[in-house]
């Protein structure tokens, strides 16, 4: 025989059901649940940048919205609920009127938002897939082991490809680049590596994007005569080529920790994803993106 305490719906049910009181459904499973998410959302998403593959980041963003949307529909629902018991079952009909009202509007406003993600999913899911900004990377050794030539997309599985070949070849002094860019936080990556073993950087050809993260981290840094340099500002994925929001502090963080001045990043930054700003070779000295 089952016992009473075993068969009581729980919280879970008496959510939806309405079970609770209207203050414990909107503050508790509303408000708060929200807000602990979005906190929990920020701080996990980013360790998970930090540490895994790109694909990885864009597995647990697709997981964590689809989450956040069934926590938001689960709160909605049982508020919703709440609100109507409590408005013909005896309760306060100001609080529970405006509870309500409360409800349609941010359940308009969040439908509104997610109506607009669908690029933002979209390139989440390709990425999840492997989708790769650029075509590939090829890396080698050089000139009697003396130079390591890496050309193509600073794609995932750069830097680990990037720290091998180095870690096994004791007379390396050069890293000499040829990208088109690609991911942002592998380029950083990257010019880990080079600072860590104490490299210098050439570029003969061209070295765009993320890739001139990975140039600003050699200990000697020199370009050949035809060689051209390009800065613009990263785009998130889904986000848009020319967006209104600021650039991300870890973006700035990037370049200002490779010794570039505030107004140098500024004109970075400022620079948009769709657009190349490609400073003269004087430029670059100037302002000791080169140093010779």
């Amino acid at each position: 025989m089952k016992s009473r305490r075993s068969s009581e719906p729980g919280l879970f049910l008496k959510h939806l059901r309405g079970d609770y009181s209207l203050a414990r459904s909107y503050w508790v499973h509303t408000v708060m649940l929200g807000w602990s998410l979005a906190f929990i959302g920020v701080f996990a998403l980013d360790a998970i940048g930090e540490r895994y593959a790109i694909r990885h980041l864009s597995m647990a963003v697709l997981a964590f919205e689809a989450g956040l949307i069934l926590a938001w529909v689960w709160s909605l629902v049982g508020t919703w609920m709440s609100a109507l018991k409590h408005l013909f079952g005896g309760g306060s009909k100001f609080w529970a009127i405006v509870t309500l009202l409360m409800l349609a509007v941010g359940a308009f406003a969040t439908i509104k938002e997610v109506s607009t993600m669908g690029q933002f999913l979209r390139e989440h899911w390709e990425t999840a897939k492997g989708r790769q900004p650029t075509d590939g990377f090829a890396i080698q050794l050089v000139d009697g082991g003396r130079v390591v030539d890496f050309t193509g997309g600073i794609n995932e599985g750069a830097a680990s490809a990037l720290d091998k070949i180095v870690a096994d070849a004791a007379k390396v002094t050069i890293v000499r680049l040829d990208s088109p860019g690609g991911w942002l936080r592998e380029g950083g990556r990257m010019a880990e590596v080079v600072r860590r073993y104490g490299l210098s950087t050439r570029v003969e050809n061209e070295c765009f994007s993320s890739c001139t993260l990975v140039l600003l981290a050699g200990l000697d840094r020199t370009t050949g005569p035809d060689a051209l340099v390009g800065f613009h500002r990263g785009r998130p994925i889904g986000q848009s080529k020319r967006p209104t929001e600021p650039a991300s502090d870890e973006e700035a963080a990037y370049y200002l920790r490779a010794g570039l001045s505030k107004a140098l990043v500024q004109r970075i930054l400022s620079t948009p994803n769709d657009d190349m700003w490609i400073p003269t070779r004087r430029e670059l000295l100037k302002a000791e993106v080169l140093t010779r």
